[in-house]
């Protein structure tokens, strides 16, 4: 008993001892050089539009502003397609978040607009010229379309589900990135609980249930029989199946509605470059590890493509396969 009341004592020592002790670090933040911000994606079924703004400090208390009378070029395959203008028509609005959440902040925002509608299997530049920053420049390749075939829609074998399964062939000569999300729009009418009549109208993205192994896992519930993966977006490459046929399979659960309910039902299936694949991942990553604090773990940096600024440009070729109508 002697001994375990001298080792509770020198844990009191020890803790006061530590809670006595202060150690204040000065930090010499360096001052902030702005830099021009490119902000685009590409895509072969609407026009080029893109973002300019400048930095801002990660210490700065300033609110970060836009750069409307920039010199944007766009390029194709190296040669010079033309200078985008800036859309004074239709200004849209930024919400920022300076952590006070009684002071509501918003930044007007103007895009660099092009009629120029980009095309598969090409590059594209665009560069950012402005006397007060250092100019800036940005590329992004858009890949080849890809043939979707075999589709099979079992609606009938499960009556809590429906699953969707096709094939496509992966180019081996080239690291491939892919995307693919479920839109819908159904309706149903039905009696509540109370006898009364109700329709019911769901738009949009459907969740996603799969165990293909190229998916990315996010589910904790698969070693109980669930899925690997859930939700309404998958990511992936093609590691593990690089030029070889590859069968997707994904089951939908019909809880909320059923297959003959639903007037369209389409897969968007995307495929986009290399610097796509990395700025979602990067932006995942950090946004998984965003709760912790500054010292809560190690700094995950987003990925820019953008020479000499931030920001970044990117670029996809999405395909919409209905399967209904």
């Amino acid at each position: 008993m002697k001994n375990l009341k001298n080792i509770i004592s020198l844990i009191s020592i020890v803790t006061l001892s530590c809670g006595e002790m202060e150690t204040v670090i000065d930090l010499e933040i360096p001052v902030h050089d702005p830099v021009l911000v490119l902000n685009g994606r590409l895509d072969t079924d609407t026009n080029i539009q893109v973002l300019i703004s400048s930095s801002v400090g990660a210490f700065d208390n300033t609110t970060p502003s836009m750069v409307n009378d920039a010199n944007v070029i766009l390029f194709e395959n190296n040669i010079e397609i033309e200078t985008l203008t800036l859309d004074t028509e239709n200004t849209y609005e930024m919400y920022v978040n300076n952590g006070n959440w009684n002071n509501v902040t918003y930044i007007d925002m103007n895009y660099y607009v092009s009629n120029y509608i980009p095309k598969q299997d090409m590059t594209y530049k665009i560069e950012v010229k402005h006397p007060s920053f250092n100019d800036i420049d940005a590329s992004t390749y858009i890949p080849d379309n890809i043939l979707i075939y075999n589709f099979v829609i079992d609606s009938t074998s499960n009556d809590d589900k429906l699953n969707f399964e096709f094939s496509f062939d992966d180019d081996a000569n080239i690291e491939n990135y892919y995307s693919l999300s479920l839109k819908v729009s159904c309706s149903k009418v039905f009696e509540d609980e109370y006898g009364y009549i109700d329709e019911w109208y769901w738009d949009g993205r459907v969740e996603m249930n799969s165990n293909d192994p190229s998916f990315p896992s996010n589910n904790f519930d698969v070693l109980d029989g669930g899925y690997r993966f859930q939700g309404e977006r998958a990511v992936f490459n093609d590691a593990l199946f690089n030029g070889q046929e590859k069968r997707i399979s994904v089951d939908v659960f019909t809880d909320e509605y059923q297959y003959a309910q639903c007037d369209t039902i389409k897969f968007i299936f995307s495929t986009f470059s290399d610097d796509s694949y990395k700025y979602y991942n990067s932006l995942s990553e950090q946004r998984e590890k965003g709760g912790l604090d500054i010292f809560g773990g190690e700094v995950v940096p987003v990925f820019t493509n953008v020479n000499n600024g931030l920001g970044v440009f990117l670029s996809k070729n999405a395909q919409e396969v209905y399967i209904k109508p």
